[in-house]
């Protein structure tokens, strides 16, 4: 057993959190199937490195020898908590026809150590299916609302418009809440920099495949972000510029706001996002204007969720194109909403794209991308390139679905649509 880069992860890894502060028993685990090692080490929970190990050779390991290790390595530096916010939260889950995966999500919630919130499960589906059917799960107060029309953004907002919380939190049904997830959110928001957004982190749950072992190669969601906690404040040296370079805060299934500057903003754009064209950069845009605003986003270690990432080459480079359609078209969005931003994007943008599409020889393991695929670096590059014009092409698709509803229905007001930060045609 020897410690790898990241790069150097092979298929399949084995996934193990260790805790420095805790005593384990020195019972081997067989890992005789796995070749490589993804590890999270913590330090009474908090999170303070991440180290990969390549296991070949290795048919069984003791946590106790891998806490030994890691502990001698680099010896924890103890932080310095705080208690939580009291604050109310609520915990949106957006969902499209993934009964198990929101099960999954929900028995995680069910584990919580702090158990006062409640959790809004936003049905995305066209029958509302899950809204609907009654959920059996414990020690959670759930409710369940419809939201008809297609598409994350729509969703998200309908979720805002429903809750009456002091604070949103958001996760995927693709994922599973540490059990602490709910307290270091609220730990989060006491910080010190009086946060309006709590960025926590999204690590694997699983590294079975190649595809999923690709994804973590290259950085996975936190892709460029450490474990210690970071104020990210614009005009500080943590934000040169809230729009570039490519927003440094987290992802869209592990993140909070406070209630009231998630509405100041205007919610999410229903242009961008999954069941859309742009396929995403919905939370980009939404963060992107925190700070635009003078708030404070925490970047916030401790609050962590573990995702199931796609199984297939297939999804995943489906998944490169989305976040790359989606960085531009949130670029898009910014330009239409106010033509002042056209000039601080083309700034940046043009030497931002250009390194991007000159990535050549991105299969060597030396490489900044960690050895990524070429095919998933050319679904990027394509996103990149289309991502402005596809959401272009979205006004258009939502304007004529408008028109028809309208018709069809002209005393009908469509749920959600009240919280689009610009429309694009000013009404």
């Amino acid at each position: 057993m020897r410690d790898i880069e990241r790069g150097e992860l092979r298929t399949p890894a084995w996934v193990v959190d260790v805790d420095l502060a805790l005593d384990y028993s020195h019972e081997a685990v067989d890992v005789s199937r796995f070749a490589t090692a993804w590890c999270l080490v913590r330090h009474n929970g908090f999170p303070v490195a991440t180290r990969f190990l390549n296991l070949e050779g290795d048919s069984s390991v003791a946590l106790a020898d891998l806490r030994d290790r890691f502990a001698a390595e680099d010896p924890a530096q103890p932080h310095e908590t705080v208690d939580g916010l009291d604050a109310s939260l609520t915990v949106v889950i957006c969902t499209r026809d993934r009964p198990d995966g929101l099960s999954i999500t929900l028995a995680s919630l069910a584990r919580q150590s702090d158990q006062d919130f409640e959790v809004l499960v936003v049905d995305n589906s066209h029958d509302g299916a899950a809204a609907s059917t009654p959920i059996d799960v414990t020690c959670v107060r759930l409710r369940c609302c419809h939201e008809p029309a297609p598409g994350l953004s729509r969703a998200r907002n309908r979720g805002l418009s429903e809750v009456r919380s002091d604070l949103i939190a958001w996760i995927d049904d693709d994922e599973v809440a540490d059990p602490d997830w709910i307290a270091w959110i609220k730990r989060g928001f006491a910080h010190p920099c009086r946060p309006d957004a709590v960025a926590g982190l999204m690590l694997p749950a699983e590294l079975e495949t190649a595809a999923q072992v690709n994804f973590e190669r290259y950085g996975g969601f936190n892709k460029g972000r450490g474990v210690e906690p970071v104020a990210l404040r614009a005009g500080t040296p943590t934000v040169f510029d809230p729009l570039y370079p490519l927003p440094n805060f987290g992802a869209g299934g592990n993140m909070a706001f406070r209630t009231e500057r998630l509405r100041a903003i205007g919610g999410f754009d229903n242009r961008l996002g999954a069941g859309t064209l742009t396929h995403g950069g919905e939370e980009t845009r939404a963060l992107s204007l925190l700070l635009e605003t003078g708030s404070t986003i925490l970047h916030w270690p401790p609050a962590v969720t573990w995702h199931y990432h796609r199984r297939t080459d297939e999804a995943l480079e489906k998944q490169f194109f989305g976040y790359s359609a989606g960085l531009t078209a949130f670029y898009m969005s910014l330009i239409l909403t106010s033509p002042a931003y056209l000039w601080r994007i083309f700034r940046f943008v043009p030497r931002g794209v250009s390194r991007l599409l000159a990535n050549r020889g991105s299969g060597q393991q030396d490489s900044p991308t960690g050895g990524v695929p070429d095919a998933l670096l050319r679904a990027g590059r394509k996103g990149l390139l289309q991502g402005a014009w596809l959401y272009l092409r979205e006004v258009q698709r939502q304007r004529r679905a408008e028109s028809v509803r309208r018709q069809r229905w002209p005393a009908r007001r469509e749920p959600g649509m009240q919280l689009i930060a610009a429309e694009v045609d000013g009404s």
